[in-house]
């Protein structure tokens, strides 16, 4: 995209701007476009939803915030009636783009994981544009399952035009700016889905305590945990590092890790593209769901295998998940989190945190001797501009209007 603002005409582009509540990923995808946005033209955002992500939204200048049944045709017809947007701005929830597309209100959805449907997976596949991040190969459901997307355009990793702009700073100094090698980030991203509730606590209960554990055997002196863990949550360490629970606005995310000289993350894949368009590296951790198995793909085969934690096999298999995706994500997911659930029990706990912290270490020592950059997983990172030029190149209006 060029550096010039797009005249804004009259009143500034209005977007209906909407992320699901899986995960932090979709917030990050919509932080990232809307900042490519609000750099070309003036915006005025109504957030739709987005309930876990809101915090990572922080200081992009969405004005308001709704709340919206999208199964509720009414609802949905008298807020699109109401705000009366140029478009919506969707990320990975195919409800909510298909009623606001009923509704009126032409959307632009963006989908992070294409590779990942199958038949049994609802799609919008009538929106205005369906904007899909090429990264992984089309498996043949996920070909057949994207072959009924009527208006289909492939963009590149989507990251915050703000990595690039911070990578191209340092390269114009004489001497690179060094991560603090006594700081680390332990992002476990978003701890529940929509299909298995928020109670469960078993994923960081099985992950926390082993990650914390390699990190203080490698001399790091301070982590910041991120993700959507409770500030007040308890942290199983005890000892001389100093461990913060913290929830990041994106561009702070994006900071730490810019800073920290230690990153282990659950294997979202849009945190692991921002690893990778910063030029670093990462130890991945045991996945939470579907996609992030599929994820920790491109890391095992693009960089390393010793930076993908696997789970006990007596806990989750690769066999298991690729079975039970055939019968699609919601499927698989609830069957990844019960055997996550069922592996926090009294009797497997423990001998599976001793795997877990085995291979944290293994993946750590390789962070530490010089591991590959995740920058192989991908070739271009300008997804972002991408779908912000298709979004203008239909909507913006003419110099002259």
């Amino acid at each position: 995209m060029s550096d010039e603002r797009v005249p804004a005409g009259s009143r500034p582009l209005r977007i209906l701007a909407s992320g699901v509540n899986f995960g932090w990923g979709s917030a990050g995808k919509l932080s990232s476009v809307l900042q490519a946005l609000g750099a070309r033209t003036d915006l005025e955002v109504t957030g739709v939803g987005t309930e876990l992500g809101r915090p990572v939204l922080a200081g992009l200048g969405i004005t308001r915030w709704r709340t919206v049944d999208a199964a509720d045709a009414a609802q949905v017809d008298a807020l699109v009636a109401e705000l009366a947007p140029d478009l919506g701005l969707v990320i990975l929830d195919p409800e909510l783009a298909t009623a606001l597309q009923n509704a009126g209100c032409p959307v632009i959805y963006v989908d992070s994981l294409p590779f990942l449907w199958t038949e049994h997976d609802p799609l919008p596949v009538d929106v205005a544009l369906y904007c899909a991040q090429r990264t992984l190969p089309l498996p043949p459901a996920a070909e057949s399952a994207l072959g009924r997307v009527e208006n289909l355009t492939w963009v590149p990793p989507i990251v915050p035009d703000s990595v690039g702009l911070s990578r191209a700073a340092q390269r114009t100094r004489s001497v690179e700016i060094s991560p603090d090698a006594g700081l680390a980030v332990l992002n476990l991203g978003g701890l529940h889905s929509p299909f298995t509730g928020s109670a469960d606590d078993s994923y960081q209960r099985l992950v926390l305590e082993p990650a914390l554990r390699a990190l203080s055997r490698m001399a790091v002196e301070r982590v910041v945990i991120t993700g959507n863990l409770a500030p007040n949550a308890v942290v199983p360490y005890r000892g001389p590092m100093t461990v913060e629970v913290r929830s990041c606005a994106h561009g702070e995310f994006v900071d730490l890790l810019l800073g920290a000289g230690w990153i282990l993350t659950s294997p979202g894949l849009t945190t692991m593209l921002e690893i990778a368009a910063i030029g670093r590296s990462a130890v991945l951790l045991p996945p939470q769901n579907l996609s992030q198995v599929l994820n920790g793909d491109l890391v095992e085969y693009g960089c390393s295998p010793q930076l993908r934690t696997f789970w006990p096999a007596h806990v989750l298999t690769r066999s298991s998940t690729d079975t039970w995706h055939r019968e699609g994500e919601e499927y698989a997911v609830e069957r990844i989190r019960a055997s996550i659930s069922a592996a926090c029990s009294k009797y497997l706990r423990d001998g599976v945190v001793h795997e877990l912290t085995t291979d944290i270490e293994k993946g750590l020592a390789l962070l530490a001797s010089g591991a590959p950059s995740f920058a192989r997983i991908a070739q271009d990172f300008s997804g972002a501009e991408r779908v912000a030029a298709e979004i203008l190149s239909r909507w913006a209006e003419p110099a002259d209007a």
